[in-house]
């Protein structure tokens, strides 16, 4: 039956902020919220992360202040970034292997004080790794030649050029080993989701079996199936101390002028190997990369809002040339409306106190 063009009246249904609300189909609520944190090693650390205001690297002393003042506000889980001093890292990150280190600390912390959240976990070597990529290299590290006009001075700026030079790239095969282990480590301090973030193929099973085999058959896999190798990762870069020291990182994560199959490809590969929940990032110009891998796959969907897209929302803000609460609540519900079952965001503790107002 057609509608009567000269009785239809649309804006009958938008009459009035009660009948609006009643009629929302897309909701938030503080459960849709996941918190990233970024962690050092060290005592009474909070830095700003100039890029990203309102966002600090954290000490685990600190990191437990934060998170107990997220709990007491409402968020529910939380997203652990280590942060590594330069002499803690090599060629293959071993340093993500140290029980000790800035993310297993704020684990246990977190574990040992009752905080009452999620925790999930980022699994990846860039942060770890002396050549920020994200796992041991597929060739060894050599030196170049030093040469008089040699306008680099440092070692590994010398085996940067010459490894940029050769077009060696990363071992997927020894990192997914690697990965395993860190999965087990993470979740031995008190990791309930593990979230490998590298685009490696074959991550999901090698974290899988890692996993199952340490007696850790509970912990979730959260992967990152969507990622694309995009500009909007800048500041990240900055706060996680993280940039390729040569190259970059589109041999492995997802080229963005491909259409969404390829998306809907990935991530239906890391479920058949047993991922719990997959993720799409980012997130504001991938809405119909986010519709299409919801629909296509049989687990909860997710979606990370970037360092970029914080930081674009918060200049803007800053000018005066957004209002930054309407915005931000406008892109959550598109998120929402795009099938995110919950939202990776920096602006976390924010949209809680707008949403309580």
């Amino acid at each position: 039956m057609s509608e009567s063009l000269t009785t239809t009246r649309m804006r009958r249904l938008r009459r009035g902020g009660i009948l609006r609300d009643m009629l929302a189909q897309i909701t938030l609520s503080p459960a849709h919220f996941v918190a990233p944190i970024f962690v050092r090693s060290g005592q009474a650390i909070r830095r700003p992360i100039l890029s990203m205001p309102g966002q600090f690297q954290l000490s685990p002393d600190m990191a437990l202040e934060e998170l107990s003042d997220m709990a007491a506000r409402g968020i529910r889980a939380y997203l652990l970034f280590g942060v590594v001093d330069a002499e803690d890292k090599d060629e293959a990150g071993s340093h993500a292997h140290d029980p000790n280190n800035a993310v297993c600390t704020t684990l246990r912390l977190a574990r040992d004080a009752g905080i009452n959240m999620l925790a999930i976990t980022d699994l990846c070597y860039c942060e770890y790794t002396s050549h920020g990529h994200c796992g041991p290299l597929a060739q060894p590290m050599e030196k170049a030649p030093r040469r008089k006009t040699d306008k680099y001075t440092t070692a590994n700026a010398r085996r940067s050029r010459a490894l940029h030079a050769s077009g060696v790239t990363v071992d997927n095969d020894a990192t997914i080993a690697q990965l395993g282990r860190q999965a087990v480590l993470h979740a031995k301090a008190g990791a309930d989701i593990v979230a490998p973030s590298g685009m490696m193929d074959h991550a999901v099973t090698a974290i899988r079996t890692a996993l199952d085999t340490a007696g850790f058959p509970e912990t979730s896999i959260l992967s990152y199936a969507v990622k694309y190798a995009s500009g909007f990762y800048g500041p990240f870069r900055e706060a996680a101390e993280s940039p390729p020291q040569f190259g970059d990182r589109r041999g492995y994560q997802m080229d963005f002028r491909r259409d969404s199959r390829e998306a809907v490809r990935e991530a239906l590969l890391d479920v058949g190997e047993g991922a719990d929940m997959v993720m799409v990032k980012p997130g504001m110009a991938y809405l119909d990369i986010l519709s299409a891998v919801r629909q296509a796959v049989d687990v909860p969907c997710a979606v990370y809002q970037v360092s970029g897209e914080y930081a674009m929302f918060k200049a803007a803000a800053q000018a005066g040339w957004i209002d930054e609460k309407q915005c931000v609540l406008e892109m959550m519900h598109a998120f929402r409306r795009a099938g995110a079952a919950f939202i990776i965001t920096y602006y976390a503790s924010e949209i809680l106190e707008w949403l309580r107002q």
